[in-house]
């Protein structure tokens, strides 16, 4: 791809957990999940953002991350592995922690994805993970996909899957049963996020998105007007989204993202 179009990287810089956005509403609640020793498996880890989060705030913990790119910046606390198939490149019962944040909604098969990670759970493992919900028939995303065609979606975000409450539930439900449950990007955040996504279908803004975008790349010191101006309208949008998600953190109602840990369901029916 050409500068004007480029390839989307989610970046690698790490996540406060104690800003008052989004990224750090879902981080915090990935920390509080974890254990303080142990395996940890990334599935779809991205640039790494996700886990050099995690060795910055539990340093004790032995990290892995797979996906079907490899990341732009050469892993350093973090052990990688390419993703060449169905099946991923690990063992049965090889991790305490599976984690698939932003990952099921990219998938053709997010099904087999949730067998894996259930197959390489060690007996008292727990999954983590954040997932969208963008199938909902009332949502802006939805709006926008009948203004702008149905692709709107796989084309600005690559985003295969829309999924809707009771889809996930059944999808999680096949292997695992949730213990914890929050919910988030309710109307403010969930209006930010599709609206944003779709404008992205504009070069300009894309070209923004993928290369300047401070959630991703970090603040650039020789950043332009423009830059500077979209990063602050995006710090009050996610302040505004995360003031609103922690609000409405029991609430599904217009939530279009939901934050979850889960165990097996056989290690649930042993208990």
């Amino acid at each position: 791809m050409d500068a004007a179009d480029p390839t989307p990287q989610w970046g690698s810089i790490l996540v406060d957990p104690k800003q008052p956005s989004l990224p750090g509403l879902k981080v915090r609640f990935l920390l509080d999940h974890l254990p303080t020793a142990g395996k940890v498996l990334e599935i779809g880890c991205g640039g790494g953002k996700i886990l050099r989060t995690i060795a910055h705030h539990r340093p004790h913990l032995e990290l892995h991350g797979c996906d079907v790119r490899e990341p732009q910046d050469a892993p350093d606390v973090y052990q990688f592995r390419r993703i060449e198939g169905a099946a991923l490149p690990y063992g049965d019962a090889d991790f305490d922690v599976v984690l698939v944040f932003d990952v099921l909604e990219h998938v053709p098969d997010p099904a087999a994805l949730l067998a894996e990670a259930a197959r390489l759970l060690a007996p008292g493992g727990r999954l983590v993970a954040f997932v969208p919900v963008e199938g909902e028939r009332v949502s802006f995303y939805e709006l926008y996909r009948r203004l702008l065609g149905a692709d709107v979606y796989v084309e600005t975000k690559e985003h295969i899957q829309s999924f809707t409450h009771r889809e996930l539930g059944r999808l999680l439900g096949a292997h695992f049963e949730v213990r914890d449950r929050t919910y988030a990007y309710h109307v403010l955040g969930q209006l930010m996020d599709a609206s944003f996504f779709a404008a992205t279908r504009l070069k300009t803004l894309k070209s923004y998105w993928w290369k300047d975008n401070a959630m991703y790349h970090g603040k650039k010191a020789e950043a332009g007007a423009l830059t500077k101006t979209m990063n602050a309208l995006l710090d009050v949008g996610n302040a505004l989204a995360w003031a609103e998600s922690t609000l409405l953190a029991r609430s599904r109602l217009g939530a279009a993202g939901v934050l979850v840990e889960c165990e097996p369901r056989e290690a649930a029916a042993r208990r």
